[in-house]
């Protein structure tokens, strides 16, 4: 068997328990679970953005740098695509993180009314 086939045959066998161990670390880490509250959904918005840019920024610039052989440019395309979205989901939660966590201050509903005689008083 040749080295290239050996190491398919041990990237077939080892996603499926890559994929297994990231599953219960997410779930033991409670990431499975409904958010408790708004906040607590962007905050995991803004840390997937985080992580996901973590992955494809240096695979994308190590694609971009040896300027994509042609069999690659797919997933070049795949994985810059990645990183807009997930810069702008990133993007989106950290603002909707921001205005939960500073609340905008609210206008006075009714301007204060004018002291006058209480109801029941002829005066």
């Amino acid at each position: 068997m040749t080295r290239p086939a050996m190491l398919l045959l041990a990237a077939v066998v080892a996603s499926p328990v890559a994929a297994l161990l990231v599953h219960r670390l997410a779930k033991e880490l409670g990431f499975l679970e409904p958010p408790v509250s708004k906040e607590q959904e962007q905050k995991r918005g803004v840390l997937v953005a985080i992580y996901a840019l973590l992955v494809f920024l240096p695979v994308f610039l190590f694609g971009w740098e040896r300027r994509w052989p042609r069999a690659w440019v797919a997933f070049g395309i795949v994985s810059g695509a990645a990183l807009v979205f997930f810069a702008a989901s990133g993007a989106v939660a950290a603002s909707r993180l921001w205005r939960l966590r500073h609340p905008a201050p609210r206008a006075e509903a009714a301007a204060p009314a004018e002291p006058g005689p209480a109801p029941g008083n002829p005066l």
